[in-house]
């Protein structure tokens, strides 16, 4: 989640279902897991306050994360893949501006 407010019920639901599906592969013997990752990309809107509160309530819900990432995280790997991706030609780098991209 973006951990820019408070969770509400429709993420407990995504939760328990997320983390359900991962108890029931293991079940299976398939390894599930759940990886709790938080898109911290927008930092005007987010706040270690939200981070803590929705961990709070993982927890209180019963499930722990495998393991707790951030977006951010991985900046460096994706901008490498998307200059590889460029590279060889699946992608291209607009120049458009505002203006042009609304016309």
């Amino acid at each position: 989640p973006e951990p820019n407010g408070y969770l509400h019920i429709g993420h407990a639901k995504a939760m328990n279902f997320n983390f359900g599906q991962a108890r029931i592969a293991r079940e299976l013997g398939y390894g599930g897991e759940t990886i709790m990752r938080f898109d911290d990309t927008n930092p005007t809107a987010e706040k270690q306050e939200f981070i803590d509160s929705i961990l709070d309530n993982v927890a209180w819900l019963g499930h722990t994360p495998s393991k707790v990432t951030y977006s951010s995280d991985y900046f460096q790997q994706l901008y490498d893949l998307a200059v590889k991706l460029i590279e060889a030609g699946g992608a291209y780098v607009c120049h458009q501006t505002a203006a042009e991209i609304k016309a």
